[in-house]
């Protein structure tokens, strides 16, 4: 599976389902060190709420852009990777 792929699935697992559900677990990713650089990486590129917004609307695309981009990073990409497997764990 691709990293970008990897990235998108994420929501769509059970795992996601029961992070989603423990409100403490997900704090405490959300506020780990590499989600908080992912999200700066995401920042920097500038948009990112506009992105977010138009997706939220139907539209992906933009923010699919963006996490192709940082995807591209290979410190963009090992951060999501920890996220993943740190939030797999919860």
């Amino acid at each position: 599976m691709s990293n970008t792929s990897q990235a998108g699935g994420l929501l769509h697992t059970p795992q996601a389902e029961k992070l989603l559900k423990d409100k403490a677990a997900l704090e405490q990713l959300l506020r780990s060190p590499d989600t908080q650089a992912l999200i700066a990486m995401l920042e920097r590129q500038g948009g990112l709420q506009t992105a977010a917004e138009a997706a939220m609307h139907g539209d992906p695309t933009q923010l699919q852009r963006m996490v192709d981009r940082v995807m591209g990073d290979p410190n963009g990409a090992d951060a999501v990777t920890r996220i993943a497997k740190r939030a797999s764990q919860t």
